[in-house]
């Protein structure tokens, strides 16, 4: 799914990532871990595009990293950092928000399969008439983390997603996300449990 070689990120002489090369298969869960600074977030934000002038040779699904191709990257990505800055009223306009955009219009969840995850995430269904700032932090990190998993897309990037859960909670959707056995997840955390349950773990130092 993902092949990394010789990536090179600097920024203003700060050297973030040297000669750093990866492989990941398609359905393996990486977990990166470290200290705040040491380039979790830039590693996810190069994979979905966001930092262009890197240097060496990045490929994801056969498909080489650059803007001409970065389009079809994100057909196949879904991405979830760990600031959203989603103003939405309600928590139903919340949760069906990406399904809204042409390219996703296909995937968009049966009754089934939302009653499916949100169970697994412990949600229940009236909260989708609330309003998005009546809902505690955990529900509405628990609510996009849903989102993200019914778009179906074969790369889930996320910068660390158990961030606002409890325990019981956070062990419940790590399960649920790292079950998924053709679902490739990288993902920034210092989530103990969650990268227990990882396949990889790279430190950054």
């Amino acid at each position: 799914m993902i092949k990394i070689k010789n990536l090179n990120i600097s920024f203003n002489k700060e050297v973030i990532y040297k000669d750093f090369s990866l492989t990941l298969k398609n359905g393996e869960k990486l977990a990166i871990i470290g200290e705040s600074g040491k380039g979790k977030s830039t590693l996810l934000n190069v994979l979905v595009g966001f930092i262009p002038d890197f240097k060496g040779e990045v490929t994801i699904a056969g498909i080489d990293l650059n803007t001409e191709n970065i389009n079809e990257i994100r057909k196949i990505t879904t991405w979830l950092p760990q600031e959203t800055a989603l103003n939405f009223k309600t928590v139903e306009e919340l949760f069906f928000a990406p399904f809204q955009f042409d390219i996703n219009k296909e995937v968009k969840p049966s009754e089934e399969e939302i009653d499916e995850i949100w169970n697994a995430f412990e949600l229940s269904k009236d909260l989708f008439t609330k309003k998005v700032k009546e809902i505690s932090g955990g529900q509405k990190q628990r609510i996009i983390l849903a989102s993200c998993i019914l778009l179906k897309k074969p790369l889930l990037l996320l910068d660390e997603p158990t961030s606002a859960l409890d325990q019981k909670i956070k062990k419940k959707v790590t399960d649920y996300i790292l079950n998924k056995k053709d679902l490739t997840v990288i993902t920034s955390t210092h989530d103990a449990y969650w990268i227990e349950k990882s396949d990889k773990v790279i430190h950054l130092k």
